[in-house]
C-alpha cells in the first residue's frame, strides 16, 4: 500500500471506533496507537485545557512515563502557548537545535529533533493541542501534517462529547421550589466566568444571600408559603440583575448571584438594592415581611481562585449574620488562595 492509502486506512479506522464507541478513553488510545503505527512517531501527546483551572494536563500519551505525565501541568503564561490555545496556530519545529526557546515552552519528558503542535479546537472552543516528535530532521512535512490535522479534528470531536455528555450527566432538572438552578448545575457555568474575568483581568464579585428566621417561616406558615415565598424571592431579585448575571440555590434558603465584571463596591450597591427591594415587599398572600443577610466578595480582592472567592463570600455571609443594625451587609478584607 502507499503511504495515502496507508494514511486514509487510519484515517477510516479513527471514525469507525469514534462512531461505534462510548468510551472516551478507548477512543483516544486507540487514535494515539494509530498515529504512532501510521507516522512512525517517537512520541504523541494529547493535552487538554482543563476548563476548570485553564492548566495544560496530558490526557493520552505514547512514549511518556506515568510519573511525567501526572506532574505535567503548564500554565498558558507564554505569547507561544497563547497563539496556540486561544488563537488556534499550530507550530512547526523542523530543528531543535535552531529553536531553542520554541522547545523550552514545548518540551515533553525527552529530546527530539523535530516535532509538530497542532491545536485543539471544537464547535470554537479551545480543548488543548496535540503534540507529536520525532528524531529525524524536517521529519514532518505537509503530508505528515495533514495527517496530524486530520487526527487532530477528531481527537476534538471526541473530547468535545465527552465534556458533553459529563454536562448531560450533571444535568438537572431546575429546582423545583425556587424556578432556579442548583448550585451544583450551575456551578461550571461560575468557574468559567471567574476564568474569563481573571483572563481578561476584570472583577467579578459573588453575593451570598440568606433569608432571615428561615426556620420559623417554616415552623409558623408551613412549606407550601415559605416555597412561595422562595419563588418569589427569585422572580424579585431576577429584575434587578442584568441579563449575563445569574442567581443559582445554594443551600435550603441561601442563593448564590454572580456578577461578572463588577467591582466590590458595586457589587456592595448591588447587594443595597435587594435589601431594599425586601423592605419594600410583602411576600405571600400572607403579606409576610422577610429579612435578608448578604454576603459579599470580589475578585481580585478577596481571592486567587474561584474556590478561594466562594470560601469568602460564606465568611462574608457569616459577618452579615452578626449584625445588629441593617442593613445586613458584610464583605471581608482577607485574601483566599
Amino acid at each position: 500500500m502507499s503511504d495515502s492509502e496507508n494514511y486514509l486506512s487510519a484515517i477510516q479506522k479513527i471514525l469507525a471506533e469514534l462512531n461505534s464507541s462510548k468510551n472516551c478513553e478507548r477512543i483516544l488510545h486507540n487514535i494515539i496507537a494509530q498515529l504512532v503505527k501510521t507516522l512512525d512517531i517517537k512520541t504523541c501527546a494529547i493535552v487538554e485545557l482543563n476548563p476548570e483551572t485553564e492548566f495544560l494536563e496530558i490526557r493520552k500519551s505514547h512514549n511518556l512515563s506515568y510519573n511525567f505525565c501526572k506532574r505535567y501541568r503548564k500554565a498558558i503564561d507564554s505569547p507561544l502557548l497563547s497563539a496556540l490555545i486561544w488563537q488556534g496556530e499550530a507550530i512547526s519545529i523542523p530543528d531543535s537545535k535552531y529553536a531553542l526557546r520554541v522547545v523550552e515552552h514545548l518540551r515533553m519528558e525527552h529530546e527530539f529533533v523535530s516535532a509538530y503542535v497542532t491545536p485543539l479546537i471544537s464547535q470554537q472552543q479551545p480543548l488543548g493541542f496535540l503534540y507529536v516528535d520525532a528524531d529525524a530532521l524536517n521529519y514532518f512535512d505537509q503530508e505528515h501534517k495533514q495527517v496530524v490535522d486530520i487526527f487532530a479534528e477528531v481527537i476534538s470531536t471526541c473530547l468535545f462529547l465527552d465534556r458533553l455528555n459529563d454536562q448531560l450527566k450533571n444535568l438537572r432538572v431546575e429546582d423545583e421550589e425556587t424556578g432556579t438552578m442548583r448550585f451544583e448545575q450551575y456551578l461550571p457555568y461560575l468557574k468559567e466566568n471567574f476564568h474569563r474575568s481573571s483572563r481578561m483581568n476584570e472583577p467579578y464579585s459573588l453575593l451570598l444571600l440568606d433569608i432571615e428566621k428561615f426556620g420559623n417561616l417554616m415552623t409558623m406558615y408551613g412549606l407550601k408559603t415559605v416555597q412561595g415565598i422562595l419563588k418569589e424571592v427569585v422572580e424579585k431579585i431576577k429584575v434587578q440583575l442584568r441579563k449575563y448575571d445569574g442567581i443559582c440555590r445554594f443551600g435550603a434558603d441561601e442563593f448564590l448571584i454572580s456578577l461578572p465584571a463588577v467591582s466590590r463596591a458595586d457589587a456592595f450597591k448591588v447587594a443595597e438594592k435587594i435589601v431594599k427591594l425586601f423592605d419594600e415587599t410583602k411576600f405571600s398572600a400572607q403579606k409576610l415581611n422577610v429579612g435578608v443577610f448578604i454576603g459579599v466578595a470580589s475578585f481580585p480582592e478577596n481571592a486567587k481562585s474561584f474556590n478561594g472567592l466562594l470560601m469568602a463570600v460564606k465568611n462574608a455571609l457569616q459577618e452579615a449574620k452578626r449584625k445588629d443594625q441593617p442593613p445586613k451587609i458584610a464583605t471581608i478584607e482577607t485574601m483566599y488562595e
